[in-house]
C-alpha cells in the first residue's frame, strides 16, 4: 500500500514542514548553501560540461596561482650559476604556468573535445618553451621563454572570466574563481613585461632588475597602489602599464558587480 499523499508513486516523498528544502531548485537553494559546488543552472553553451567533475572547482587554481605569484616575488630567476640556475629557473616556471592554464582549463568545464584541441596548443608552447631553455644556447634562458609563456598565461584568465560570468548563484566557488582569475591576470602582466624588457631596447624600468621587481611592479599596477620606486621608462611599457591598471579597476567592477546581484537575487528568493 502506498500513501495516498505519493499519489500512488511509491518513490514519491510528500512535502512536510519538517522539510524545509523540499520543493526547492537545488540549483538555486541547496542544503549546503554558499558552500556547495555544484549549484549552477545547467547553461546551454556548445563549450562548457556543467556536468564535469572538475568544473568550479578554483579552490586548488587559486592555491597555484597564489604560490607562483608568491615565488615569482620571492626568488629572483637570474640568480644562481647561468648553466644551471637559470635553466632549472626557466624549467621549473614553465612547466607552473602550463599546469596553471591546464587546471584553469579544467576548472571552467570546458568541453572535453575543446579542451583536447586547447591542450595540444598548450603542450606545443610548453615543448618550444622547454626548447629554448634546455636546448637551445641563448644569452639569457630566463628572458628568452617569456613570449612564449605569455601566450599560455594570458589564456588563463579569460577561461576563467568566461565561466564566471555563467554563475546564477554566488557560491564559495564564484568568489575563489574571482580571485584567482585577478592573480593570473598580474601573472601574465608579469610575463609581459619581461618579454619587453627582452625584446626593446634599454631596460623596462631603465636600469637593470630582478625578475622579482617585475611580479611586484605588476601586482602594485594591477592595484593601483603606485608606490613609485619602480616606474615603465619604454613607451611599450608605459603602455602595458596603464592597460593593466584599467584591466585591473574594469575586472574588480565587472565582478563585483556581478557576485552583489547574484548574491541579492538568491537573498530576494529565499525572502519571496
Amino acid at each position: 500500500m502506498t500513501s495516498p499523499d505519493a499519489g500512488g508513486d511509491p518513490d514519491a516523498h510528500p512535502r512536510t514542514d519538517a522539510d524545509p528544502h523540499a520543493g526547492i531548485d537545488p540549483h538555486l537553494d541547496g542544503p549546503r548553501g554558499f558552500f556547495a559546488r555544484r549549484q549552477q543552472p545547467p547553461e546551454d553553451d556548445p563549450y562548457i560540461d556543467p556536468r564535469s567533475r572538475w568544473v568550479d572547482r578554483f579552490g586548488l587554481l587559486l592555491v597555484l596561482a597564489a604560490l607562483t605569484v608568491a615565488l615569482l616575488s620571492l626568488v629572483d630567476l637570474h640568480t644562481g650559476p647561468a648553466a644551471v640556475g637559470a635553466q632549472v629557473a626557466g624549467l621549473v616556471t614553465t612547466l607552473t604556468v602550463g599546469a596553471t592554464l591546464a587546471l584553469a582549463l579544467r576548472a571552467s568545464g570546458l568541453r572535453a573535445r575543446w579542451r583536447r584541441w586547447a591542450y595540444v596548443v598548450v603542450g606545443a608552447l610548453i615543448v618550444l618553451s622547454l626548447v629554448v631553455v634546455l636546448v637551445l644556447e641563448t644569452p639569457d634562458e630566463v628572458t628568452s621563454a617569456p613570449p612564449l609563456l605569455l601566450l599560455i598565461a594570458a589564456c588563463a584568465p579569460v577561461v576563467v572570466a568566461r565561466r564566471l560570468v555563467q554563475h546564477r548563484v554566488v557560491t564559495l566557488a564564484t568568489l575563489l574563481g574571482a580571485v584567482s582569475a585577478y592573480l593570473l591576470i598580474a601573472l601574465a602582466y608579469y610575463y609581459a613585461f619581461l618579454t619587453v624588457d627582452n625584446v626593446t631596447q634599454g631596460h623596462f624600468f631603465g636600469t637593470e632588475q630582478s625578475t622579482t621587481s617585475f611580479m611586484y611592479f605588476s601586482l602594485t599596477t594591477i592595484t593601483t597602489l603606485g608606490y613609485g620606486d619602480l616606474a615603465a621608462v619604454t613607451p611599450l611599457g608605459r603602455l602595458l602599464a596603464t592597460s593593466e591598471a584599467i584591466i585591473g579597476q574594469v575586472y574588480l567592477v565587472v565582478f563585483v558587480a556581478l557576485i552583489v546581484s547574484l548574491a541579492a537575487g538568491r537573498r530576494q528568493r529565499a525572502l519571496g
